[in-house]
């Protein structure tokens, strides 16, 4: 995950899942006044997890593509002409 993405986790986790703004501007003032805050006291962003929990993530996920493997998408003519399924 890269740092833009921590980012907007702690933003939506501290500021927007608590707020509520009626207009663009709204949500735009408070963006600035929220990042004016945060700006105040910056910390280094800290990984908590290890590169073992993330190849441990690949791993599983490799084992689960390996055994649910995508299916073709099926194509149709050109010309034929879309089928409406009531």
């Amino acid at each position: 995950m890269n740092t833009i993405e921590c980012f907007f986790g702690i933003l939506t986790r501290q500021a927007l899942t608590q707020s509520v703004q009626r207009s663009k501007k709204d949500l735009k003032d408070f963006l600035l006044r929220y990042l004016k805050k945060y700006s105040q006291n910056p910390t280094p962003f800290t990984w908590t997890k290890g590169p073992e929990h993330f190849q441990r993530i690949i791993e599983a996920t490799k084992e689960y593509q390996a055994a649910h493997p995508k299916q073709p998408i099926q194509s149709s003519p050109s010309n034929a002409k879309p089928r409406l399924i009531l």
